[in-house]
């Protein structure tokens, strides 16, 4: 096999991949419970610490209606891919 005819041959093997890497859809994103342990506002910014499952997460961002949470509420989070979103504090 002559140099040009591997290089070809890798170039297609490279794109392939791309192309599988691309189309493959995402995960779905998933709902889960935890409790609000912190609440930090910065300039106007408001970030929530939570635990869920044993696990400390660290200033997770929030939808406005979470700004008024306080410590000990339950909370749904919303994982999207690697982003997990507060998104509303149960009564």
């Amino acid at each position: 096999m002559d140099h040009d005819t591997y290089h070809a041959r890798d170039a297609g093997a490279r794109l392939t991949q791309t192309l599988v890497d691309h189309l493959t859809p995402p995960p779905a994103p998933t709902i889960n419970y935890a409790t609000v342990t912190a609440i930090h506002t910065n300039n106007g910014h408001t970030t929530i610490t939570v635990t869920y499952a044993g696990t400390t997460l660290t200033d997770l961002p929030c939808t406005t209606n979470c700004t008024t949470a306080k410590t000990g509420d339950r909370c749904l989070l919303l994982t999207a891919n690697h982003l997990t979103t507060i998104i509303g504090i149960l009564a």
